[in-house]
């Protein structure tokens, strides 16, 4: 004899019945991941780009971009490890570039609502995360806006003690270019870490 449902009324005799089953895990696995953006920094260039997922198909948004790279920070620091004078001058700079941003991050596409995440595989920035003690190869790989700050604060320490380099730095101007330019981005753009791809 076959089954049939369940009815709470029923007697208990005659062939046995099923009950509806509940789906305990209904939406659990299933909800969209939040909408990414990606940061790529170039030699001359910051840009950001929403990117592509099921409900928010390829080039719906125009990016987010500014004439302001690694490149350009590493030459207004002259080329080399800054001072007090040009990472001041430098963080102003990055400011004007990267506060904008903002408001193109409180209108994203249709289809999508806050919160995002950030992701980026730009070299420098990889390396910036990776000297803040990021394992890129366990994922997800992730760099908290307080280890930038950490790492952002030994930078200044070096550059207020002129001849006793941190040694755990890398002394390249295009780094610590990076290291402003994404400690800035985070900082004004109120986001609390970034994915390294």
């Amino acid at each position: 004899m076959g089954s049939k449902t369940c009815r709470s009324a029923e007697p208990l005799t005659g062939p046995p019945c099923e009950w509806p089953r509940t789906v305990y895990n209904r939406g659990m696995h299933n909800d969209p991941p939040p909408p990414s953006i990606e940061l790529r920094l170039e030699p001359d260039q910051l840009a950001l780009y929403w990117m592509p997922t099921a409900s928010l198909p390829t080039g719906n948004t125009e990016p987010y971009s500014v004439a302001l790279g690694w490149q350009t920070v590493a030459q207004a620091f002259g080329l080399r490890m800054p001072t007090p004078l040009s990472l001041e001058n430098a963080i102003a700079t990055v400011e004007d570039a990267v506060m904008p941003a903002s408001r193109w991050l409180t209108k994203p596409p249709a289809g999508t609502a806050p919160p995002f995440t950030l992701h980026t595989r730009s070299p420098l920035l990889r390396e910036v995360a990776e000297v803040a003690g990021v394992a890129l190869s366990t994922p997800p790989a992730r760099l908290s806006r307080q280890a930038l700050e950490n790492l952002f604060n030994r930078l200044s320490d070096q550059i207020h003690r002129p001849g006793v380099p941190d040694t755990a730095l890398p002394q390249r101007a295009e780094w610590a270019a990076a290291l402003l330019i994404l400690r800035e981005a985070l900082h004004h753009w109120g986001v609390e870490w970034v994915e390294l791809g």
